[in-house]
């Protein structure tokens, strides 16, 4: 089984209950670890953000993946578009996303620096594109 974001056994993007699916192991062993790893590393959240936007959804009894594709959108942006581009691609409200950048710039400093990275990978949405 390839490595997927559950639709079944999830609490915020389902990265967790995924991965435990995937590798056949109890999803509180995995949401400790990215507790962890975020408490001692500090790089917990920024690792499971970039793994719900990476990782293709999966529905329960699904052996086809849903992929969708990361936009940063021409219309509802405040600055470069990178908050709201990722909320349509994990299918949330844009400012959770907006908070979780607050956050890691308040409390590790690499938000802004993670913003402008994004800002620069991600691409600008195609003309006439629709979710």
């Amino acid at each position: 089984m390839q490595l997927h974001r559950s639709e079944r056994d999830k609490v915020i993007g389902g990265v967790c209950g995924g991965l435990a699916e995937s590798l056949s192991i109890e999803t509180v062993y995995i949401r400790l670890a990215f507790l962890l790893f975020a408490i001692y590393a500090g790089n917990g959240l920024l690792v499971y953000l970039i793994l719900w936007i990476v990782l293709p959804r999966m529905e329960a009894g699904d052996n086809d993946v849903r992929y969708h594709r990361l936009y940063r959108p021409r219309t509802d942006r405040m600055i470069g578009g990178v908050c709201s581009g990722i909320a349509n691609a994990v299918h949330t409200d844009a400012s959770i996303v907006r908070l979780i950048f607050i956050a890691m710039t308040v409390l590790g400093g690499g938000g802004i620096v993670v913003y402008l990275l994004l800002w620069l990978v991600i691409p600008l949405e195609p003309e006439g594109f629709e979710l």
